[in-house]
């Protein structure tokens, strides 16, 4: 056996007293995994579940590992306050994004499967680390709000500094609009009547559901009464009668219903003859009476003045060359 110093034995144990601590917490995160994944069918919130429960783990076996190198007593407590110190003087922005993680977590800012926006970045949230939270992006180039293919991550801290958007923590539906302009010779009647038809036929499947979820979210919060089903307002303008259709839609298929709700609205109005759709274009009703008097066949006012304007400026210039002799000539006369 091999005769080794008492410190390099003691090295050794804590090595494999740290592997050992290490496998254990691998092993009891992909144990708690199963059985949470087993119990919870919400998809976002077993994620959020999961999330909390790796994070708890992995906390505990590097609190493990650490006393094993360090030791009970005053030692360690004069160990993990030296090293604490040094964390927090060398890594702000760490110290700053744990504790944004502790706010998301104690305030339930948002949670795994939540749309949110923070900051200038809106997107899905794929996964809530102790330092970053990760975004499926949305927006950007793409119009609506699609997906762009980009994954982002956002530093924990930023729900300190940047207003945090949430589209589905409280209320899983939003209100969404649609505007349509039509001509004053119009039957905007009956153009309010379609559209409304039409909003009714695309929410009336999410209304009982949308009601439910908005009388859930009054009780907790001061929210004014507001109904989902669908609603009209009308607007005059200089140029045009603008119809607005006001409806609730789940978040993930506003782009689609509000496709939809175009074409079908399109394919209607072309059989109504009496509904023209408006557009920012100019009539031209008519022209000024232009004067012609005693000018050449084919000139304005205009024209035959700037043509007067431009001889006279000629004429000038040429009289006012023959009354000045050149330089030459001044120098000969002088001698």
């Amino acid at each position: 056996m091999l005769n080794l110093p008492p410190a390099y034995v003691t090295v050794i144990i804590k090595g494999i007293l740290s592997l050992v601590a290490l496998a254990l917490t691998l092993i009891a995160n992909r144990v708690l995994r199963n059985l949470l994944r087993a119990r919870f069918r919400d998809t976002p919130h077993a994620h959020t579940v999961f999330m909390l429960v790796r994070n708890a783990v992995f906390l505990i076996g590097t609190s493990v590992i650490l006393l094993i190198w360090l030791g009970f007593g005053s030692n360690f407590t004069v160990a993990m306050g030296i090293l604490g110190a040094g964390i927090a003087f060398a890594s702000q922005e760490t110290i700053g994004s744990f504790a944004g993680y502790i706010s998301i977590v104690t305030g339930n800012l948002y949670r795994i499967g939540d749309r949110v926006r923070i900051g200038q970045v809106t997107g899905d949230v794929l996964d809530i680390s102790m330092l970053r939270t990760t975004v499926m992006e949305i927006g950007e180039w793409v119009k609506a709000e699609q997906y762009t293919g980009r994954v982002v991550t956002i530093a924990n801290r930023s729900v300190f500094s940047d207003p945090v958007f949430n589209y589905t923590q409280n209320w899983r539906y939003l209100w969404d609009e649609i505007t349509i302009p039509f001509t004053y010779d119009s039957d905007w009647r009956r153009a309010g009547e379609i559209m409304l038809e039409h909003g009714e036929a695309y929410t009336s499947h999410v209304q009982p559901e949308a009601e439910a979820s908005l009388k859930e979210f009054r009780s907790r919060y001061p929210v004014r009464e507001s109904s989902v089903a669908p609603r009209l307002y009308t607007v005059m303008t200089d140029n045009w009668i603008e119809m607005t259709l006001r409806y609730v839609v789940d978040p993930g298929q506003r782009r689609q219903v509000t496709g939809r709700l175009h074409r079908e609205l399109l394919n209607h109005f072309e059989m109504e003859p009496h509904i023209e759709i408006a557009s920012a274009t100019f009539e031209i009703v008519g022209f000024p009476p232009l004067q012609h008097g005693a000018l050449p066949h084919g000139e304005t006012h205009v024209t035959a003045r700037r043509a007067r304007d431009a001889r006279t400026l000629v004429a000038g210039d040429s009289e006012s060359t023959e009354r000045e002799p050149s330089s030459d000539a001044k120098t000969e006369e002088q001698a």
